[in-house]
């Protein structure tokens, strides 16, 4: 089963998103700040996408994705922002996925990704 990492600081939402993913065959490996997904993605765990809410409590979700082009690049990177639309180009080589969204609907985009990557 493919990891996705989780990156979301909103309990509720993290919990509807991992069952989510969980239903299109997506395993999560959840990180409620910035410096908790930083740990994951310079730790060994292997991932086929990571998914980045901007408004983190710690620090800015760009600096996430930021790290996640140094320490996973190739890994497809999903922006989700309540504040800017899809096509967005403030995260080169993100896909946006704006808020509010349907988790399933974020969950199969996801899917597609690992897929298409696999």
């Amino acid at each position: 089963m493919s990891s996705v990492l989780l990156v979301e600081d909103e309990f509720l939402i993290r919990t509807v998103l991992v069952d989510a993913l969980a239903e299109v065959g997506l395993a999560c490996i959840e990180a409620p700040t910035g410096q908790a997904a930083l740990d994951v993605m310079t730790g060994a765990a292997p991932l086929s996408a990571i998914i980045v809410d901007i408004g983190l409590p710690d620090m800015s979700g760009e600096r996430v994705i930021e790290a996640a082009a140094l320490y996973r690049p190739g890994t497809p990177v999903i922006r989700c922002s309540g504040t800017l639309e899809r096509g967005d180009a403030s995260s080169p080589g993100a896909h946006v996925f704006a808020k509010p969204y349907s988790a399933l609907e974020l969950s199969k985009f996801v899917a597609s990704l690992v897929s298409a990557g696999s």
